[in-house]
């Protein structure tokens, strides 16, 4: 009885195994020939798909790109938004993490920029994000010391945990929108020099944690009656309300 367990139990393993490959290839290899990726996979390409003399691009599906490398020099990186018959519409997972570029230009064709795609760069001070911009992933601007200014586009729907955290910022206004209502875990943790921070009525939770560790002459602006206003007293922050 035990050999036979046995014998079950490693025919179960390599059928787990299998599929676990199969989840991480499978839908990649009909993407590459123009395809849509199979729902509920996410991609993460390694190899472009196309390239010009600067960016790699992975095929999302037959009208999309996602930019998967950086071949250029420059420190001041204008993104494409298109390329060929494609659209661009993602900038990928790391994409310059930890490289030297000095500012961005991302193109309102892109709705998601992935997590860790602008993570410790020392260097970084401009940041022009997509004005349809709908996703910025985990840590996507973490540890990005020079970055003392963002503006966020009202088409945000969701801001990753520590997407901001250790970066420069000095003050930041989060959008009003109806597609933006919570500020996550450790969204802006140890941004040791951010001391505004505009809160629209639109935001109906924030994480205990999202400002830890930051400036301790941090101001938050929020209309009275409000739940920013509500959330800065409860955690003793300083607060200024805004006329309606």
């Amino acid at each position: 009885m035990k050999k036979i367990l046995s014998i079950l139990l490693a025919g179960v393993m390599i059928a787990t195994t299998a599929v676990a490959f199969a989840g991480c290839g499978c839908d990649s290899k009909k993407a590459k020939k123009g395809g849509s990726a199979e729902p509920g996979y996410k991609v993460v390409p390694t190899d472009p798909d196309l390239k010009d003399k600067e960016f790699g691009f992975y095929r999302l599906n037959k009208e999309e790109l996602m930019v998967s490398s950086y071949f250029g020099n420059s420190k001041n990186i204008k993104i494409p938004d298109t390329y060929e018959n494609y659209k661009v519409t993602v900038v990928g997972h790391g994409l310059f993490q930890n490289s030297d570029i000095e500012s961005v230009e991302i193109p309102d064709t892109v709705t998601e920029v992935q997590d860790y795609s602008f993570a410790s760069n020392k260097n970084l001070s401009s940041v022009k994000l997509s004005q349809n911009l709908k996703v910025i992933g985990n840590n996507a601007f973490w540890d990005c010391k020079n970055l003392k200014s963002i503006e966020l586009p009202a088409s945000l729907k969701k801001i990753g945990v520590y997407a901001f955290s250790a970066t420069g910022l000095t003050s930041v206004e989060i959008p009003q929108s109806d597609t933006l209502s919570t500020i996550d875990r450790f969204t802006f943790y140890q941004s040791f020099d951010l001391k505004e921070v505009t809160i629209p009525i639109t935001i109906t939770n924030i994480a205990d944690d999202a400002f830890n560790e930051c400036s301790k002459d941090l101001i938050i602006k929020a209309y009275s009656d409000s739940y920013g206003l509500s959330y800065a007293k409860k955690h003793s922050y300083k607060t200024e309300e805004l006329a309606r």
